[in-house]
């Protein structure tokens, strides 16, 4: 306890004897904050201050920016200013900094008697610090477990409280006005978050999405104006693309959504997301924000067995399909904007109305007039067994082959399934029970139904001739 406190009570001498010749603009005189995020841990802060300026030579120090601010993609802008020179310091004062940079130096020592309420105070040189313990010389003696605490004479000019960009600025005119500091940081990111809930029939779905901010910076914004950018952005182009975005938006795209919702417009080849409202982002917070809310989208299940029921010389069994749920991203809808990519979280609720998950997956950046399919886990009372009848070699690179699958259904409902199947080569299916449609040059799909405690056989005889 007592090392924060050391900290706590020589912060003011920071101020005047380590910044004397600075001019500190510190963050609660901000005039404008803006946060432009990117997906790929990146973000692009615009910060306004106010401050005055002499004619010539003006250090001044912007506190309070992003402890892992990439330094050289920083900006000051202004009227008739140019940047001399500027370090980012990043030294933060703390006990283990205070006394690290003190070695060498003399410092005060004061002892207070636990039973008597005695104080003794003497100097002492601080030889070294390792491990957290200092070692002391204290009159000829060295001394490594003193018990009383430290005193310093001064702040090292070298530490800050908060990270601290310090600039040497030549100004042509004297005068206040506002400097625009403009840098990419890391430790700012975000993803995209959506939660569906299906009807009973399992025909519509309600979506909400969200966007989870999370700050790693080692810096709170307040009061920021936020903005999100979906779509992988070259790392390379980042330093000059974002202050595009920056300059088209504008108010009025504000109101292209709703008050709770963020307002999206295409931007080049990505999309750009604005808050409706200005937002604290702290450091070491995760936050959510409302992305957008669609209800009544439909919807279509699908039950697919993909290019898992073609036995070679063991009969597969019990073999079940894979549930898929997709939807097409349209005005028609109820949506046709752009959706970032993100996980799709899917509940439906029970005969009781409570609410139960029924499973997730991930979506990738998904554009108007696409098609979303998410996968929901995997059937339970749909199987399939399927073994291979008959093979025969009709020549070096030709082949016939007899299958034969059954479906059964143990559920109380109609089911229909769909069977997707590779094959390699020039191929002639020459029989089969069920018709099937051929997808692609070497791809096919059947339609089975399978009534309600029942099953359905499918079999087919192949002609397979490899190039």
């Amino acid at each position: 306890m007592k090392k924060f406190l050391l900290a706590g009570i020589f912060y003011g001498l920071t101020i005047s004897s380590g910044l004397a010749a600075e001019q500190t603009i510190p963050t609660d005189a901000q005039k404008s904050l803006s946060l432009v995020i990117y997906n790929e841990n990146r973000a692009l802060v615009n910060d306004t201050r106010p401050v005055s300026l002499q004619t010539g030579d003006n250090p001044i120090a912007f506190s309070g920016i992003s402890a892992q601010i990439i330094p050289e993609s920083a900006l000051l802008q202004g009227d008739n200013i140019v940047v001399l020179e500027q370090n980012f310091n990043y030294d933060l004062l703390s006990y283990a900094s205070l006394m690290e940079k003190a070695i060498g130096s003399t410092v005060t020592l004061q002892y207070i008697h636990p039973n008597t309420g005695n104080v003794t105070t003497q100097s002492g040189k601080l030889l070294a610090f390792n491990d957290n313990q200092p070692i002391f010389e204290i009159n000829g003696k060295i001394e490594a477990s003193y018990p009383g605490r430290v005193l310093f004479n001064k702040i090292p000019d070298q530490l800050r409280a908060r990270p601290t960009l310090v600039m040497n600025i030549q100004s042509q005119k004297s005068g206040q006005q506002d400097l625009s500091l403009g840098y990419l940081t890391r430790g700012l990111s975000w993803q995209a978050n959506y939660v569906a809930k299906l009807n009973e029939a399992e025909t519509q779905m309600d979506l909400t999405g969200f966007v989870t901010l999370n700050n790693q910076s080692g810096t709170d914004y307040k009061n920021a104006r936020l903005q999100l950018v979906a779509g992988d952005v070259n790392l390379v182009q980042e330093y000059i693309q974002p202050r595009l975005y920056m300059a088209k938006s504008t108010d009025s795209m504000l109101a292209a959504a709703p008050a709770n919702e963020m307002a999206v417009e295409n931007l080049s080849d990505f999309y750009l997301y604005t808050l409706p409202r200005k937002t604290d982002i702290l450091s070491n917070q995760t936050k959510q924000v409302n992305l957008l809310s669609a209800q009544f989208v439909p919807v279509k299940k699908s039950y697919e067995f993909d290019n898992s029921l073609r036995p070679y010389t063991t009969e597969l069994k019990n073999v079940k399909p894979q549930i898929y749920l997709t939807f097409d991203n349209i005005k028609q809808n109820n949506l046709g904007i752009a959706l970032p990519k993100g996980v799709v979280r899917l509940y439906k609720s029970d005969a009781q109305n409570n609410m139960l998950f029924v499973g997730e997956d991930r979506i990738k950046h998904t554009g108007n007039l696409e098609t979303v399919r998410l996968h929901m886990g995997e059937a339970f009372d749909l199987s399939a067994n399927a073994k291979r009848t008959s093979y025969s070699k009709l020549a070096s690179n030709l082949t016939e082959s007899t299958y034969e699958i059954t479906f059964k259904n143990g559920g109380s409902k109609n089911a229909q399934v769909i069977v997707y199947q590779n094959f390699a080569g020039t191929f002639n299916i020459l029989s089969e029970t069920v018709p099937s449609q051929k997808i692609t040059a070497n791809r096919v799909q059947w339609i089975i139904d399978i009534p309600a405690g029942g099953e359905k056989l499918l079999q087919y005889k192949i002609r397979i001739e490899n190039d």
